[in-house]
């Protein structure tokens, strides 16, 4: 996309109240519903599977560690830095750099297959999530479409690497 393509989708999204509370509610909420149901996956895997526990906590935080870490080492600029535009954030002071992956997507990606292995009728529910958030990403102009794919495949390959004795 290019500075003209995000300036119309920005846009679009402030015309209306309903379409600026639809993004908030795909771009801040879904994450935090994510997160919460992992929890819960977490809390009830170490009650009845703490054999589990270990798998269901360390395969996303290492994901997690991963993108964060490649962030640092790569340091690509966001959208908004690079076209000079005002992105669609919710927050008082966008962040800067540390485009490249998108942590929000590979989180939820990985978060996506814990569920999978958990519940697979839950795992495709968060999955649907999961896509919803890494599209939201580039809507609101924090990621790059490249951001987003590379944060989504990197969470789905590390959660089927993690998951895959219990999910297959």
């Amino acid at each position: 996309m290019n500075r003209k393509a995000y300036l119309s989708v920005t846009k679009f999204f402030e015309q209306t109240k309903e379409r600026y509370f639809l993004l908030f509610v795909i771009s801040r909420v879904i994450p935090w519903i994510i997160a919460g149901i992992y929890g819960v996956i977490c809390i009830f895997t170490a009650i009845a599977w703490p054999e589990r526990l270990l798998r269901f906590a360390g395969v996303p935080l290492a994901a997690f560690l991963a993108v964060t870490g490649a962030r640092i080492l790569i340091r690509r600029q966001r959208p908004y830095e690079t076209f000079d535009f005002t992105p669609i954030t919710f927050q008082k002071e966008p962040k800067k750099g540390k485009s490249f992956p998108s942590r929000h997507t590979a989180s939820a990606a990985v978060i996506s297959m814990a569920c999978l292995a958990f519940e697979p009728q839950l795992g495709v529910i968060v999955l649907g999530m999961a896509v919803l958030v890494a599209v939201s990403r580039i809507l609101c102009g924090v990621h790059y479409i490249s951001d987003v794919a590379a944060g989504f495949a990197f969470g789905i390959i590390v959660g089927i690497i993690g998951f895959y004795p219990i999910i297959f």
